[in-house]
């Protein structure tokens, strides 16, 4: 990952309040333009107009064109499902670095690979534009109420001047370090959930047999050494109440999630001792017609008998 950065003065503001910028307005983008909407101009390209229109009675305007949305911004945020759509969001013809202008922000909200991540900083520097990986993580819901947490890599200077615009929708800011070093937490992060919520579901599986009712696992395990985030969200919030069908992240958001934390860790020569072909497992569940659901559907590729619910 690059160490080069735009130097970006520490007493450098927007001249007047900013223009947002959001590029990509689906399941996470959609309520994080509305909150940015709530308190700066906020423009919005997407790719499916009905979602634009969605969002619109909150105040979003709305361009069919990346780099007219660049250059009536001073920040852009991305907010893409995949690689590839944020590399051709910024990098591809017609994509918003086309339209940026010098010292303008480009923030990258998703999950992108770090080579990708890398890719994208390399052109924000040929072209003069900050560039900052400030992944987010919540959920929908959490997005919906502000309470977002983001995990910034990049210039400090630059992440107090955009500090206001991520506030909008996030309740925690962490610096955690060099551009690069977001992506990086994020992906440690979601490679623990990942791995802690296919444990959960050997230990449910494990207790099921032996006679133990999942309220009762769940209550003892979470007042336990084992209690942990994957427990209380997976079995509370979707296994007991039978919720499958209602995804905070689907399946295949951490599959591809923890797939890029693998390719990181060899990357940077961890021995994956334990969690090293979790994607596996969960590329066997999207096989298993899991892909519609929630990840804590993963379950059912350990109890046959769960039921999910029709897709």
């Amino acid at each position: 990952m690059t160490d080069s950065q735009n130097s970006h003065s520490t007493d450098e503001t927007f001249e007047n309040e900013p223009t947002v910028g959001v590029v990509g307005v689906g399941t996470m983008g959609a309520p994080i333009a509305e909150r940015i909407a709530s308190a700066f101009e906020t423009v919005a390209f997407d790719l499916d107009t009905e979602r634009l229109e969605s969002v619109a009675d909150a105040g979003v305007v709305a361009t069919d064109d990346p780099p007219d949305l660049a250059r009536r911004s001073d920040v852009v945020l991305l907010s893409s499902p995949s690689s590839e759509a944020v590399e051709a969001a910024t990098l591809g013809d017609g994509g918003v670095l086309a339209g940026l202008d010098e010292h303008d922000v480009l923030v990258d909200t998703g999950t992108t690979h770090p080579e990708t991540s890398e890719a994208i900083a390399a052109a924000c520097d040929e072209h003069g534009v900050e560039f900052l990986d400030v992944p987010i993580s919540g959920g929908p819901r959490n997005a919906e109420t502000g309470e977002l947490a983001a995990m910034a890599g990049g210039d400090a200077d630059v992440l107090e001047l955009i500090a206001p615009v991520l506030e909008a929708f996030s309740d925690t800011i962490h610096h955690v370090g060099e551009r690069g070093a977001g992506i990086a937490m994020k992906l440690a992060n979601n490679y623990m959930l990942a791995v802690n919520s296919a444990v959960v579901c050997e230990a449910l599986v494990m207790a099921r047999r032996a006679g133990i009712d999942d309220e009762t696992f769940l209550e003892v395990a979470s007042n336990s050494s084992g209690d942990s985030y994957a427990l209380r969200r997976n079995v509370g919030q979707f296994v007991i109440p039978g919720a499958y069908d209602d995804p905070d992240a689907d399946l295949p958001i951490l599959t591809k999630d923890v797939t890029f934390a693998e390719d990181l860790g060899r990357d940077l020569d961890v021995p994956l001792l334990v969690g090293g072909e979790t994607s596996s497992v969960y590329r066997l569940a999207e096989d298993r017609g899991l892909d519609e659901y929630d990840f804590a559907a993963l379950l059912a590729l350990y109890d046959p008998d769960e039921d999910v619910g029709e897709s």
